[in-house]
Formats: C-alpha cells, structure tokens, sequence
C-alpha cells in the first residue's frame, strides 16, 4: 500500500473511475465508453496516461456514484480517502460476518476484521483504489438478508453489485435462480433495473450501443488489462500450465469445458439440496460460499482484488470446520467423530493459509507477483473441500449461524 501511495496515478486504477466521474460531470457522459474521449480525459487529468497508457472505465456508469464524493479531492488525497473509507467498510463487513464467525473468534481471540485486512487482495484493492470490497459489502449484505428470510431484499441487493455484473449474474444463478428463490430473483430484476436507470440517465441511450461495444474492443484495444497470467482463475491457471504445450486457440475450448464442468458440478450440488426433503433449513452461507468460489473459478475476468470475494467463503468455511470439530468432541462421540472430519479440517486450514501466506513468499521469489493465476490452485482446493463438507454433512446436521434470538442457543448436533 506504500508504495502505491508513494507512486502517482500511472501504477493504480483509481484514475481509471476519476477520469469516469469526470466526464460525467463535465457534461461527456455520452462519450463515456469510447476509448478516444477516454484517453483525452484522462491525459488531461494524469498527464503519466501518454506514456503508461490509457485504464479505461468499462463497468455500468452507477458505479460512478460511489466515487464521486473523493472527486474534488486531489490524487494522493483522493486516494488516501478512499482507502480510509474502505478500512471503515471492512470493519463493517467483519460486524456483519460475526454470526458467522463465533468459533473462529473465540478459538482465537482475534478480531475478524484484522483477519480481513490481513488478506492480500484486500491490501491490493486499497492501495489499487479499487471497488472490490463494495462488490464484497454488498455480497454479505444479501447473505444475511437471505438468511434472515428477506429474499426480495437479498435479491436486490445482489443487484446493487452489479458493477461487475458478470459476477453478479453467476452468483445470482447459484443462489437465487437454482434454488427457485423467485421472489429473489425479483428483487435481483428491480435492482438490476435500478442500475440500468441510473447509468443510463448518466450516459444517455448510446450506453446500450457504446458500452457492448466497448467490452468487445477493449481486449484489443488495453491487451495489458487481460493477461490471463494475472487472473486467479481456471482460465489463468490453464493458460499458464498449457502454453509450453498448446496454442491459445487450443487452450480456449480446454479452458471452456473446465469452466462448463466446474459450473455443472457446483449446479448439481445446488439441486441437489434443494430437492432433499429432510433439510428443514438450508445453511445458506454455506450456499453462498460454494457459489461465489465458483464463480471466482469460472469467471472469464477476473483480477486479483477481485479475490477479496474469497473472504466470504473462507470465514463460512473456517467457522464450520471449527464448529463441526467442537460438535463432536462436546457430543461425545469419540475420537473416532472428531478423527472423521480432521482430514477436511486440515485441508481447509492449510488452503486459507496458503491464500494469505501468498504474498510473504512471493518477497523471495517476485515471479508470484506476476503470477496471480496460481492463486487458482488453493481456490479451487477450497472449493472442493466446500463441495465436499456441504455434501457429507448430514442433513439433520445442516444449521446456519447464530443470529439474534438464536444466540441464546448452543451449538449442539440434531
């Protein structure tokens, strides 16, 4: 983060959402999503844009709306501002993640939020500038609404994510359109309405032209914004191992079917407990979990502040393991109970570890720097270990966090 702060506009991405605010404000927004009006705007804020080259803004023109309130502010100032402000959104994503988190913080005694700000990404994103923990704030926000039996409400405010709506959409599928959760995918629909109103009365109707236009150059156009090396993904990851091997033509369809068999694995999982009968109540962190890691596996985009979504997953995971763990040893069951999910304990502990050691071991070797896509590796090991956990629980055993009133009861097996 210091050295992003040390550094001008040229080595962060905050430029790219000023220069946004910018011309909307200057009267441009129709000419938001062409790359010409964009390169002028933004060499004449940040004259460093001539030789670092043009980050153009290419997410729906509501997401303006968060940053223009650090408009007016000068670049350090701005961004300084900005990384305050999101330390302040962190500690409120860490006091609504708390009824997921009980164990985890009483087995260690550590705050949650200094967990959180532990995790690279999320380092990254702040010193980047970046939104990816709004996409995260609003991402709990639904969880616990979903949880909390306000599925309208959890819908929406998914919507409100949709900066980044490839994301949004993909977890949407798995949360809300699979489970027949349709009262949430209205919610998800009005949202997603109220997005499109206020980008286009931003833009003006040439957004529905300009800006699929735009996403179809801009790999072309900023081929540095798209090197699969950097993206923590199974197209990352694939790209990287395959390359001394195949082509990119050849890699492409390997990278499709791998996505297409993630996603289908995850659908079946999806259904699959939403066609049991005996679960009287679904876990739905554990729904979101599985949802959002396969979303960050299959994603065709996907840059490593937009690993700041692991967070999620990892505290619904790291809280049932040491739940489960803590259910068995009071219940008695022996050391045969407890010995049963040690395996998937251990796998869990050494992935997260794994995930926020990352960045330490890259001082050695600064090739992981430029390597985001191994990141994909303990993802997807993650993953698995989700599917796996959510799949053997029995179903008598299927419980959601302690919220509100059911504070008062403990953890015990059905």
């Amino acid at each position: 983060m210091l050295w992003y702060f040390s550094h001008g506009p040229a080595v962060t991405d905050l430029r790219i959402f000023m220069t946004g605010v910018d011309m909307v404000r200057s009267g441009q927004g129709r000419q938001l999503y062409h790359f010409d009006a964009q390169q002028k705007a933004q060499i004449q804020l940040y004259p460093e844009t001539r030789t670092s080259g043009l980050l153009p803004f290419n997410h729906l023109a509501y997401e303006l709306l968060f940053y223009w309130p650090v408009s007016g502010l000068s670049y350090r100032i701005a961004l300084l501002v900005w990384a305050l402000a999101n330390v302040g959104l962190l500690t409120l994503i860490a006091a609504l993640l708390a009824p997921y988190s009980r164990t985890l913080t009483r087995a260690t005694g550590t705050p949650l939020a200094l967990y959180l700000l532990a995790f690279y990404p999320v380092m990254y994103g702040l010193g980047e500038g970046q939104d990816s923990l709004i996409f995260t704030f609003f991402l709990v926000l639904s969880m616990r609404s979903m949880d909390a039996g306000r599925t309208f409400l959890a819908g929406f405010l998914l919507a409100l994510a949709g900066f980044k709506f490839h994301l949004a959409l993909l977890i949407a599928f798995f949360v809300l359109f699979l489970r027949g959760k349709w009262r949430g995918l209205a919610g998800f629909v009005c949202g997603g309405i109220l997005v499109v109103g206020i980008s286009l009365a931003l833009v003006g109707p040439a957004i529905f032209h300009d800006y699929p236009a735009m996403l179809r150059q801009q790999e072309v156009m900023t081929p540095w914004g798209f090197i699969p090396w950097f993206m923590p993904n199974l197209r990352g990851f694939l790209q990287w191992a395959l390359a001394p091997w195949l082509d990119a033509g050849t890699i492409l369809p390997v990278v499709f079917m791998s996505s297409a068999a993630t996603g289908v694995v995850a659908t079946w999982l999806v259904l699959r407990n939403r066609a049991s009968r005996y679960r009287a109540k679904t876990d739905e962190s554990m729904v979101y979990a599985v949802a959002i890691l396969t979303t960050i596996l299959i994603s065709y985009h996907l840059h490593l502040q937009d690993l700041t979504l692991a967070l999620l997953p990892m505290v619904v995971l790291a809280e049932w393991t040491l739940g489960e763990w803590d259910d068995r040893r009071l219940a008695g069951n022996g050391a045969r109970g407890a010995q049963a999910s040690t395996p998937w304990t251990a796998v869990v502990v050494v992935t997260i570890a794994v995930l926020y050691l990352y960045r330490i071991a890259a001082e050695p070797f600064p090739v992981l720097l430029v390597r985001g896509c191994f990141l994909a590796v303990p993802v997807f090991v993650l993953w698995v270990a989700a599917l796996r956990i959510w799949s053997m629980a029995p179903p008598s055993e299927v419980k959601g966090p302690v919220i509100g009133d059911d504070a008062r009861i403990a953890r015990v097996p059905s």
